[in-house]
């Protein structure tokens, strides 16, 4: 009974937490030129949580951007110091406006200490079924 009314709760907390990160009338709206971005940061140990205060500031502000669809942090279910971010863009030149907002304004400079390796970014396109 306990464990059913945790998977419960665990499952309202992923819906809840995702539909702040994600505007669903954009996702239903995506197109051909709709982009998926993957920012794998890995942090120097013991420095995920240092790193997590400055990613965790960038969420409010990117989701008001008008091109953002989606914007979900993830953290490594096996170690601490690796995050994802999961993004998806209405198209390459909302990729290109976001990286031009104050909030990311020097972010390299701001994490490069703290992480182990480079920032590491992957795009994707979506293949429609």
């Amino acid at each position: 009974m306990y464990l059913r009314i945790l998977v419960i709760y665990l499952l309202y907390l992923t819906i809840y937490y995702c539909m702040e990160t994600t505007n669903l009338q954009k996702f239903e709206k995506r197109t051909e030129n709709t982009i998926r971005l993957l920012a794998f940061l890995e942090a120097k140990n013991g420095k995920g949580d240092e790193l997590w205060k400055i990613l965790h500031g960038l969420i409010e502000p990117t989701i008001k951007e008008p091109g953002n669809i989606a914007y979900v942090p993830h953290r490594s279910t096996d170690n601490p110091e690796f995050f994802m971010f999961d993004e998806i863009w209405e198209d390459q030149n909302a990729i290109e406006e976001h990286f031009k907002q104050p909030h990311m304004q020097n972010l390299e400079e701001r994490i490069s200490q703290m992480l182990e390796k480079p920032l590491e970014l992957r795009t994707y396109y979506e293949i429609k079924l």
